[in-house]
């Protein structure tokens, strides 16, 4: 097939490598979701088309896969910063992934798992305020769980559980 006089091929060519490129880059530093990358590679001005094409090429390769990132993401955030299940799909959704993805991401974390790192972190968070009387380190306790996603219920649970743990009552 003949190349168009015009230059066009080398011009796609080449915004193809420098695209890539900047993904692969991009990707040295950290994992990213499809959508995620997408965006990124946008702001740094590349054309939707060759989006796509260089993002359906990682996908070949397994260099991105959403599937692994969610569940990556979830063991990690869950693990790391004792998350609960509500924070995570709200974090996965922000990151562009398919409802049907983050279910299956957050599937592995059961309500036995969330009340364990709800207590873990109210234990964590009860050594900060020894110095306080337990009505008011029972609604800080509380506090930090719920602003981490926490229910309501669950949050105040674990808050009594770690001053009564602390108080050794």
């Amino acid at each position: 097939m003949e190349q168009p006089k015009d230059g066009t091929a080398d011009a796609d060519a080449d915004a193809y490598s420098v695209t890539r490129e900047i993904a692969l880059r991009a990707l040295d530093r950290r994992a990213y979701s499809r959508a995620e990358l997408a965006d990124y590679l946008t702001r740094k001005g590349a054309k939707s088309e060759i989006i796509d094409e260089v993002l359906r090429r990682f996908e070949e390769v397994n260099l991105i896969n959403d599937r692994a990132f969610a569940n990556q993401w979830v063991e990690a955030r869950q693990r790391g910063r004792l998350l609960p299940r509500r924070t995570l799909v709200v974090e996965l959704r922000r990151k562009g992934i398919d409802e049907e993805i983050i279910a299956e991401a957050v599937a592995t974390v059961d309500r036995q798992l969330e009340e364990a790192s709800a207590l873990e972190l109210a234990r964590q968070k009860a050594r900060n305020v020894r110095d306080q009387d337990d009505v008011v380190a029972l609604r800080r306790i509380a506090g930090v769980l719920g602003r981490r996603g926490y229910s309501g219920e669950l949050a105040w649970a674990a808050a009594k559980q770690a001053l009564k743990e602390r108080s050794g009552s």
